[in-house]
């Protein structure tokens, strides 16, 4: 049995093809009404299944034209639609002549339920009767203009909530894009492979870098950055080409002339076949003044310690030869100068378990300074 399926959208015309190939149909597409009535002419067709939202000429116009055609008007008729669910358009379809109206989606078994009922309807009929066609010529016109514009007004009623959820999503991300708590700015990437003009720019990267919003978009990526950065392009360039994520630190340069170091995340995508790269840099001044102040108070416990350390040599030395001393005659002023010099060890050894802990400490904060260190170029784990 040989079946003609009109939609205009392949993915429609692929799953149709696939279930009634499985059925044991055999399937032949078109894409509109005047394709569908070329197909007619040329194969010998026992079903026709149309959309009714088509190109050229419509559903509606391809089955008034089929049922008033003596060479086709016997073919059953169906149209599976998801544009046209009204009754008046089922009323209207009807009208035409159509056999079944059928609206999209429908549970594929259901589907073939209706087809196989519909076509032993036929079978039963030793000359089967062609469908009446209702509605004359003004009639149909007036009608068909009718579904027509009612169609248009709900398309045009579901564009206006499609823009509005769109303008609505578009202020949300824009949002999202201007207060965010760091700098943020989309530059191109030149098809030589070249950090480009900066495309946009949200308003923490605008008082980052003292320039006003047009004239950072007047820019390019490398009057932001410092010399010392822009010896590190090439690398950059290489690893976020094959990474399409990278995180480094960097220093971008503000109008002033200072130089800022900033934490840098910089990802890469593509669009209609331009490269661009969307950047967030987060100010890392003070995290580089805590750090240079972590140095300094490492340097200071390293101090201490060898001073505790040499002072508690310099005291025990002579307090050994002291304790010799005592040992060898045991007067009342020797055992008392004894005990002081007990006492004094016992200080030092109280000074020894400080420095341990101290150690301890300075160990601590030499790991955490060790991982605070950033340096230009060198990519996040």
């Amino acid at each position: 049995m040989n079946v003609l399926i009109i939609d205009d959208q392949y993915i429609n015309r692929y799953l149709l093809e696939k279930l009634l190939a499985g059925y044991g149909y055999t399937v032949i597409s078109a894409v509109d009404g005047v394709d569908a009535l070329e197909k007619l002419r040329e194969n010998d067709i026992n079903l026709i299944i149309s959309d009714i939202l088509l190109p050229r000429m419509d559903g509606f116009q391809l089955c008034r034209e089929v049922k008033n055609n003596p060479d086709f008007n016997k073919i059953p008729f169906i149209f599976y639609t998801a544009a046209y669910t009204e009754q008046k358009d089922r009323e209207f379809a009807e009208s035409l002549g159509a056999d079944r109206f059928v609206i999209k989606p429908t549970d594929p078994a259901d589907f073939m339920d209706i087809i196989k009922n519909l076509t032993n309807e036929y079978k039963g009929k030793e000359v089967p009767e062609p469908k009446k066609i209702i509605l004359g010529e003004n009639e149909y016109l007036s009608e068909h203009n009718k579904r027509l514009i009612y169609q248009l007004e709900k398309k045009l009623v579901e564009l206006e909530d499609m823009n509005k959820a769109l303008r609505l999503s578009e202020k949300r991300y824009k949002n999202l894009f201007e207060y965010a708590n760091d700098a943020i700015i989309l530059h191109e990437i030149t098809p030589t492979g070249e950090f480009g003009k900066i495309m946009e720019a949200n308003g923490v990267a605008c008082s980052l870098l003292g320039y006003s919003h047009d004239e950072l978009l007047g820019m390019s990526m490398n009057e932001i950055d410092t010399a010392k950065q822009s010896a590190h392009y090439q690398e950059f360039m290489e690893k976020l080409l094959e990474k399409k994520h990278l995180m480094f630190d960097g220093e971008h340069l503000s109008k002033d002339k200072r130089i800022i170091p900033v934490e840098i995340s910089a990802h890469l995508f593509i669009e209609n076949g331009s490269r661009f790269c969307l950047v967030i840099c987060r100010d890392i001044t003070f995290r580089k003044q805590a750090v240079e102040e972590l140095k300094i108070a490492i340097e200071q416990i390293d101090d201490n310690l060898r001073q505790i350390s040499t002072i508690g040599d310099q005291i025990r030395n002579p307090l050994s030869i002291i304790l010799i001393c005592c040992e060898e005659k045991k007067t009342d002023e020797q055992i008392q100068i004894t005990e002081a010099v007990q006492s004094i060890d016992s200080f030092i050894k109280k000074l020894d378990i400080s420095s341990i802990e101290s150690e301890k400490i300075r160990s601590a904060l030499t790991r955490l300074h060790g991982s605070s260190i950033y340096t230009i170029g060198k990519e996040e784990p």
